[in-house]
């Protein structure tokens, strides 16, 4: 089970843990299009398509920029995507079509769907102020598990933002 776990809460720098082991760092602050992290030694970006909602897992290769997160237009070989991620999303990786449905509201629980319709794993916002993140995906190999618990979290944000935007504009800001 991966364990998501903000660093300092008002921070947007999460640990990863696996079993309470040590995985990897990432970063969702702000301004920056995804993620990255390192995983079994090799570079992961995940970048987000801001107004599709499409988010992709791309090999980062050993180039790195020194930018942090890059541009959103970094290069690398696309691992797997998601298409746009609402209530009901789709995650496909090498021909396979992974099936993820929300279980609860406000975004607190994703549902992945095995092959034979029934739940085969959760995502599920946890912690004070939903500051962390659990994933329970068996049947997933852990890159995917990890772009796919990333993507729950860069989705948080960007809804936060977005309300933040419709707060402003309805006060007159």
């Amino acid at each position: 089970m991966l364990h998501a776990k903000r660093v300092h809460p008002p921070s947007q720098e999460y640990e990863l843990t696996e079993d309470g082991r040590a995985l990897t760092a990432f970063s969702l602050r702000r301004g920056r299009i995804g993620a990255r992290f390192t995983l079994g030694g090799v570079d992961y970006l995940v970048r987000t398509h801001r107004f599709s909602g499409v988010y992709e897992l791309l090999d980062a290769g050993t180039g790195t920029d020194s930018g942090g997160e890059g541009d959103g237009h970094g290069e690398g070989t696309v691992i797997a995507a998601t298409d746009r991620v609402r209530r009901s999303w789709h995650l496909t990786c090498s021909g396979r079509v992974v099936s993820f449905r929300r279980s609860a509201a406000a975004d607190r629980e994703f549902t992945m769907i095995g092959d034979d319709g029934e739940p085969a794993g959760t995502i599920r916002r946890t912690g004070h102020v939903r500051s962390e993140v659990t994933a329970d995906l068996p049947s997933l190999e852990l890159v995917l598990q990890v772009f796919v618990l990333v993507v729950v979290l860069l989705r948080r944000r960007r809804k936060r933002a977005a309300a933040a935007v419709r707060a402003s504009s309805l006060a007159g800001g």
